[in-house]
């Protein structure tokens, strides 16, 4: 047998062994959270569940606009409604691959360069500006939540005194680990915006309508948060959906799991337990959260992709 198969059969027999363990001993705890979980979804008012996947269809054609007018400013005119099925398409992938944002970033340049005849320079600079673009709202909302986000309590050792880590505290954590990244992959840094510099002048044009709709993609993403808390009659905060919205981008873009699956959940369920929620009710939130946003984008994208020819757009993916 490879040894890489190896490792990872031992791996998940190991986690599998944990959460037998960690079952049997807390039964009886999870047999009444479930209960209460259940209840709630029960009570769930559904016409907010409704509004808040009307919000994410909207925030993913918002999407689709943004890629138009980056395109647009290159000289491909597209409509938005012929790029909706690509992104659909690269949200299921990127719900199959780790790393969320990346795994259907192939996706998008292969099928655009098929379907539309733009070359996958072309398509990997637009993407690039795209990014590099809905970075400023995302920073903005970082700053946002690191500044209203309470102090924590962390104790290292039980006999030790408590460390109080507050928000500047935070930032400086969060700014050193960013010097840190953008060190290890400076060449790479370097040679992106390489691409972008010898096409400003043409990306320059969709600066503003991109920034504008990174930005309203962002509030979208606040409003369905929001939905989903009144669809359950939870009172949150904007400080406390903004930091799950940032958590969820953060947890997300771990190489751990495909599409993040039990990291974003129990990273999403830990906060919201931390901002004093019960854990029925962050259960809860969490399973609407994703319920929307992993398994009916991901039901919607796996239909595009199968109707435009999935299988073959695969397997070129996967060869690539």
């Amino acid at each position: 047998m490879n040894q890489g198969i190896l490792k990872k059969a031992i791996v998940i027999l190991l986690l599998l062994t944990v959460g037998v363990f960690l079952v049997h001993a807390y039964w009886t705890e999870i047999v009444s959270v479930l209960g209460e979980s259940l209840k709630m979804l029960a009570e769930t008012r559904i016409r907010y569940v409704i509004l808040a996947f009307l919000v994410y269809l909207l925030s993913v054609y918002l999407f689709a606009v943004r890629w138009q007018q980056v395109l647009s400013s290159i000289g491909h005119n597209l409509k938005a409604t012929d790029l909706l099925p690509i992104l659909f398409g690269a949200i299921f992938v990127n719900n199959l691959t780790p790393a969320n944002r990346t795994g259907g970033e192939p996706l998008r340049m292969l099928w655009v360069n098929k379907r539309f005849g733009i070359s996958y320079t072309d398509a990997f600079i637009t993407i690039l500006f795209e990014r590099l673009v809905e970075a400023i709202p995302i920073i903005l909302l970082l700053f946002y939540v690191l500044y209203f986000v309470p102090s924590l309590d962390i104790k290292f050792l039980p006999l030790k005194n408590i460390l109080t880590l507050n928000s500047t505290y935070l930032f400086l954590l969060a700014s050193l680990a960013t010097g840190i990244l953008i060190w290890i992959f400076r060449e790479r840094f370097t040679v992106l915006l390489k691409d972008i510099k010898q096409n400003w002048k043409k990306l320059h044009k969709s600066f503003i309508p991109a920034l504008l709709l990174s930005s309203g993609v962002w509030i979208l993403d606040i409003v369905r948060l929001q939905l989903i808390a009144l669809a359950l009659n939870l009172n949150l905060s904007l400080h406390i959906i903004a930091s799950v919205s940032i958590l969820y981008l953060l947890l997300g873009l771990l190489p751990i799991t495909p599409g993040g699956l039990g990291i974003v959940e129990g990273g999403l369920i830990s906060l919201l337990l931390y901002f004093g929620l019960s854990l029925a009710s962050s259960g809860s939130f969490v399973f609407l959260e994703r319920f929307i946003s992993f398994g009916l984008s991901s039901l919607i994208g796996f239909l595009y992709l199968f109707y435009y020819g999935g299988s073959e757009i695969w397997k070129n993916i996967k060869l690539q």
